[in-house]
């Protein structure tokens, strides 16, 4: 089968948007679902479709004649994926990629990891759902951080007081990969059903350790950084404190978990060269970055 009509769940959050210039380019007739009482604007062409999440008949209509969906989905709106899943079978979709995008869920440390739960369930639904409707398939992108929004957005470091805090020696590798890629990465996928069918798609743009990031970061700034030193474990530790608090506070708990999960090494899969049987970068398309990208990169960004 050929995939010529998508649906995107959460278009007009930061991973939607690059998706769907992708996806128009390349030729795909795309539907941005949007939320009921929600107002969305795009700068590529696309259908807009008004949903109400709550209502299986909403969905299956919307749905119509589509033969892909791709959630992007995030925070609270995650929980409204099983809802879009079970509409995309009734209306005979064909591909249903689900709003993983991130880190290796597939280790089982990082599958344990309390911020990841509500994706593993929907990873285990969805292999049942697939099971019991063959006429569906799906595809999985794992990648860890998005190393542009990331760095940007002061997970990586801090950009402001120039100052990087580095996990068990600055060792660990760890992939990753831009959010303008996630397209390219998409569009792949669905030009290549058959061997990305039921199954994750890793990819990697930029394989890096802390201690490279920081001499590049040093070296693009002109500036002396900070540097500070802690453990995986402690920091592991610290999380679960905070979750186990009558409050938790999920602007420390959230950020927390996904360092573990992306600065955490072989253990949670961090450098998805390891896992088996390797990257997916060519079957979808997706270059890696020289040295000089990265640097460029970063300059752009911390500058």
């Amino acid at each position: 089968m050929t995939i010529k009509t998508v649906a995107i769940a959460g278009a007009s959050g930061s991973l939607g948007k690059p998706i769907i210039e992708s996806l128009v380019s390349s030729g795909f007739q795309v539907t941005a679902l949007i939320r009921n009482g929600k107002n969305s604007s795009f700068t590529t062409p696309v259908k807009k479709v008004t949903v109400d999440y709550a209502s299986h008949e909403s969905l299956v209509s919307a749905l119509q004649g589509i033969n892909a969906v791709i959630s992007v989905l995030n925070g609270p709106g995650l929980d409204v994926q099983p809802a879009l899943l079970d509409a995309a079978i009734d209306a005979g979709v064909s591909r249903f990629i689900p709003s993983e995008f991130g880190a290796n869920t597939y280790i089982p440390a990082t599958s344990q990891i309390p911020i990841f739960q509500g994706k593993i369930a929907f990873q285990k639904l969805l292999a049942q759902k697939v099971a019991e409707h063959p006429s569906l398939s799906y595809s999985l992108v794992i990648h860890n951080p998005l190393f542009d929004f990331c760095l940007a957005g002061g997970l990586l470091c801090d950009v402001k007081n120039r100052e990087m805090t580095i996990y068990d020696g600055g060792e660990n590798k760890f992939s990753t990969t831009c959010l303008s890629d996630l397209g390219t990465v998409v569009v792949g996928i669905l030009n290549n059903l058959e061997q990305t069918e039921n199954r994750a798609i890793f990819i990697e743009g930029v394989n890096m350790t802390q201690n490279k990031l920081f001499g590049i970061l040093e070296k693009v700034t002109g500036s002396n950084w900070t540097r500070k030193e802690e453990t995986i474990s402690d920091l592991n530790t610290a999380m679960y404190a905070e979750m186990s608090k009558e409050h938790p506070n999920p602007g420390v708990f959230v950020p927390g978990f996904l360092k573990v999960a992306i600065f955490g090494g072989s253990a949670y899969g961090a450098d998805l060269n390891e896992q088996t049987p390797g990257l997916d970068n060519e079957i979808v398309g997706l270059k890696a970055y020289s040295e000089n990208d990265v640097e460029q990169m970063i300059k752009t960004i911390v500058s």
